[in-house]
């Protein structure tokens, strides 16, 4: 029943996009969406931005797929309409530049929680992102997945802690190969001033097709919580 229907993942192709967004349009109860696939290009984009002008208010919006700069115009202004309601965002494997991505989040002043998962920022565009993202005073969570960073981006999230006071958590994920041999003090040697170290978890587990080999906690007088995962990326032998 498309009347009681109230989240929706759907797209596996950009045919399939096409193909069901006059029918999602017609969900009216839906108050959070996922749409897409690593496989999606920008030739979804019209027809996401189809599905989300018929949303209302949505609390929830997740996009996969290797949408870019041109294609996301689009879809940024139907978020930016259903900003008052959108608490939830999360983008996988895109290829959004962090110019777009900090305009985007310059209009989300509800927002709560933000996921960006394999989008190749790197330190330099997280720095950029980190600026609009310092604006949204409601944001609680924020997790950085797989997005090129190296550990010289932990004093920027160190400050993004600081200066976002109800943000309680914010993980970040990055290459093992990317971080510094560290000592017994890792909060010194990486340079946190106002961090300690509360745990160091060792072991493996699966994330985003990725085997996570070490975690580090650290917590700041306010007690908000900065998670480091140290990952292998897949072997493709």
């Amino acid at each position: 029943n498309k009347n009681s229907l109230t989240y929706l993942e759907v797209g596996t192709s950009d045919e399939d996009v096409a193909t069901l967004a006059p029918c999602i349009q017609e969900c009216t109860r839906l108050t959070g969406i996922g749409v897409g696939h690593r496989s999606l290009t920008n030739k979804s984009a019209p027809a996401i931005a189809s599905i989300l002008s018929g949303l209302h208010q949505s609390n929830e919006f997740s996009l996969t797929g290797q949408i870019d700069d041109h294609g996301f115009p689009a879809i940024a202004m139907e978020l930016t309409r259903i900003s008052a309601s959108l608490l939830f965002l999360n983008f996988y494997w895109t290829k959004l530049s962090s110019n777009v991505l900090s305009s985007l989040m310059s209009s989300l002043d509800h927002l709560r929680d933000f996921q960006l998962v394999g989008n190749k920022l790197g330190d330099k565009g997280l720095r950029e992102l980190l600026g609009a993202l310092r604006k949204l005073k409601s944001l609680q969570g924020l997790g950085l997945f797989d997005i090129g960073v190296t550990w010289r981006s932990l004093q920027d999230l160190e400050r993004l802690l600081q200066d976002v006071p109800n943000l309680q958590l914010c993980y970040v994920a990055m290459e093992k190969s990317s971080f510094p041999a560290v000592g017994e003090d890792i909060a010194k040697t990486l340079n946190l001033s106002s961090m300690k170290c509360v745990q160091k978890v060792s072991g493996e587990a699966n994330s985003y097709g990725h085997t996570v080999t070490f975690e580090i906690h650290f917590v700041n007088s306010r007690s908000q919580l900065l998670k480091v995962h140290l990952f292998s990326p897949p072997s493709h032998s």
